[in-house]
Parts: C-alpha cells; structure tokens; sequence
C-alpha cells in the first residue's frame, strides 16, 4: 500500500493512468489535506498499484490522522480521514462503504470478528466484511475495553457495558 497524507504524488498521473480502478471521493468541503491511497497487488510484477484512492480531509489543524486497516482473508480496508469513513474491496475494487462521524477520526481496531472506530464522539462497530453494525455517542475523555463478546465505554467516567453484535446493554452477573 502506498499512503500520501498532505499532497498527491508527483506522479500521481502516471498512478490513475496505470490504476485499473481510481476512486476520487468527492470532498464534503473545498479546503483540507489531500490523502492518496495506492493499492498495490504483492504478489504481481505489476509495478503500479492496482486501485488508486484519493480524498480530502479536514484535520482540525493536524489533530486527527488518517488511519487504515486491511482484513485479509476478507480483502477489505477501512480507511477513515477527518470525518469520511470508507471501506474497499480490495480484490474487486468495489467501495463497501462510505459513511461519516462527526468531528474527527481517531482510529480503526480489529477485535475478532469486529472492527471498532473511535473518533471524537462517536464509538461505532462494523463486521470485517464491512457491514456497519451499530455507532453510538461518546463525549471526551472516552475509553473502551473489550472483554469477550461486551465492549465497555468509559464516558466522563460513566461506565456502560454493551453487547459488541449489538450495541444493546449486555447483562452483568448480579450477586
């Protein structure tokens, strides 16, 4: 994978000339960073990348990054970026997913079967194919910790467990 945060390649049209699939993700706004993508196939001679992703992004004067992950045996890649949250298909090229969350991305964690996003207010779990399961509100200074199949939230110090299939409370031992 090749990540550009901040500008495009200087060949970057030699990059959507060579891709066989290029992305432009419309901005929401006309200012901010520019952030290419380049997905490259690791087993092929081919020396270009394959798929070609561009967007921009606003990042609250360099407070949020860009971050990425890649499922493998799914072949899909969360990709989040100021408030656009996307995901792809690698193998296919196809975008599974575009949503957004309010004010800044944080980070993508993979926890099993799930894939978790923290951003400034909002904590959201998707399946590793791409699926968006559930999203809620949190408000800094947040946290989570998984422990099985529960995510825990921290929120202002205001503890909540939750179901990580659902997002519905999930039942504590009562003694």
């Amino acid at each position: 994978m090749l990540i550009e945060d901040g500008s495009l390649p200087r060949i970057f049209d030699s990059y959507v000339k060579n891709a066989a699939i290029v992305d432009r993700v419309e901005p929401s706004t006309l200012g901010g960073r520019d952030l290419f993508v380049g997905v490259c196939d690791g087993g092929s001679p081919h020396r270009w990348p394959e798929i070609v992703i561009t967007q921009k992004y606003e990042d609250a004067s360099g407070t949020f990054h860009p971050g990425f992950l890649l499922v493998p045996e799914n072949s899909i890649l969360f990709i989040g970026a100021g408030e656009r949250l996307v995901g792809y298909n690698v193998e296919s090229g196809e975008r599974v997913f575009e949503d957004r969350t309010d004010y800044g991305f944080w980070g993508w964690t993979r926890q099993g079967d799930y894939i978790l996003m923290s951003a400034e207010l909002e904590f959201g779990v998707w399946r590793t194919t791409g699926e968006k399961l559930w999203s809620t509100f949190v408000e800094p200074p947040w946290s989570f910790n998984v422990s099985g199949e529960n995510v825990e939230l921290d929120i202002m110090g205001q503890r909540k467990t939750l179901r990580l299939e659902t997002g519905t409370a999930a039942l504590t031992n009562v003694r």
